[in-house]
């Protein structure tokens, strides 16, 4: 099949969850055979061949959040017009929009848009991210909240990354959803021969946004260092953490070690660590634990959005959002499994199902070419 794959943002300048989604489910539609295209934008425009598939990098529209997107989307239009495509899988509102538009002229085509986030009536109706002094912004979601309404009338597959998800999307839209979640490639993610040999906790993520928890879990760290007292926190991610840092107590700081924001091998990190924590809320799905899940290695996350359907009896922990005492608990609890031997193997089972090549790919490929 010809497919492309469209997204406001492409990796390695953006480093985040989409991101790698968009060039991970690439190579791997690719591996299986397929002709892929990935339409994207970035500073530095061009055109590559990346791990078997083709990649256009249009140029980086001005302005900067909603407003890059919905340029994006205008962008987008002229190459989804021109191109010979069977099936375009967008992450983004507007490009999906335009995929949506774009499909009136090419009948057979497959339209296919995965929400990257929880698709709540609420948050696209007002945008609570939109602060009410930039006027250009404003007008750039309320652009989205139409977009995102042609969307759910219009696309073919309406895809969700997880059943939290989707669950939002038929309570506040009425359209049947379709879980099309993230993956991992097992032969990359996979367990280490031995862990670190002092109990480590990873935090993957972005290390400044206020939902994601960096904050509560400095908090437990404290409480988790007279019990642990050799633990150490490796935090990876884009962002400032300094100012979390500095508020937080001498004790937990001097168990923290920020990794450089780099091209790193998340790999061996997960596999070392005892256990991964995402204290995060909101969470449409939880990339970073499902790779410390393919290592072998135990997660810690919260108990709300969708979480729990990552963090398995046996395979990790669950605490309270926002709940220092909690998370502290929670963590300890995956450090009893991690000097657990038959954890590893119960991690993995919960990775399976999620593996690209075997399993999300190829369903994917069968929403590609359905014409129900």
């Amino acid at each position: 099949m010809r497919i492309a794959l469209t997204h406001a943002y492409c990796w390695p300048e953006v480093r985040r969850g989409g991101e790698r989604l968009l060039h991970e489910l690439g190579a791997s539609l690719a591996r299986l055979g397929h002709d892929v295209t990935i339409l994207s934008s970035a500073r530095r425009p061009g055109r590559s061949r990346e791990q078997g598939v083709r990649v256009l990098r249009l140029p980086q529209p001005p302005g900067s959040g909603l407003r890059q997107e919905v340029r994006f989307g205008w962008e987008v239009a002229a190459p989804l017009l021109a191109g010979r495509y069977d099936a375009v899988h967008s992450l983004g509102v507007s490009d999906a929009s335009a995929s949506v538009r774009a499909a009136r002229l090419h009948r057979r085509r497959r339209t296919v848009f995965t929400n990257l986030g929880n698709p709540d009536r609420e948050y696209y109706s007002r945008r609570p991210d939109v602060g009410p002094e930039f006027a250009s912004e404003r007008t750039a979601a309320r652009r989205i909240w139409s977009q995102h309404l042609r969307v759910v009338d219009g696309v073919d597959v309406y895809g969700c990354l997880s059943a939290y998800a989707a669950a939002k999307l038929e309570s506040g839209f009425g359209r049947r959803p379709t879980i099309t979640p993230g993956g991992v490639d097992l032969d990359r993610f996979a367990p280490a021969r031995a862990r670190s040999s002092h109990p480590t906790l990873l935090y993957s993520g972005a290390l400044a946004e206020p939902r994601k928890g960096v904050d509560t879990l400095l908090e437990a760290l404290d409480t988790l260092a007279g019990k642990e007292p050799a633990l150490r926190l490796l935090l990876s991610g884009p962002g400032d953490v300094a100012p979390l840092l500095a508020r937080a107590s001498p004790r937990a700081r001097e168990r923290v070690d920020v990794l450089p924001l780099g091209p790193p091998d998340m790999a061996s990190v997960y596999a070392s660590a005892w256990a991964t924590v995402l204290p995060s809320v909101h969470e449409a799905f939880g990339l970073s634990l499902l790779e410390s899940l393919a290592c072998g290695t135990p997660v810690v996350g919260v108990d709300h959005a969708s979480l729990p359907e990552l963090v398995r009896p046996g395979a990790g922990a669950l605490a309270r959002p926002g709940d220092a005492v909690s998370l502290a608990d929670a963590c300890l609890a995956a450090l009893d499994l991690a000097r657990d031997a038959d954890t590893v193997d119960r991690c993995r089972a919960v990775a399976e199902p999620y593996d690209w090549d075997r399993s999300v790919a190829p369903a994917l490929v069968r929403l590609y070419a359905s014409d129900t």
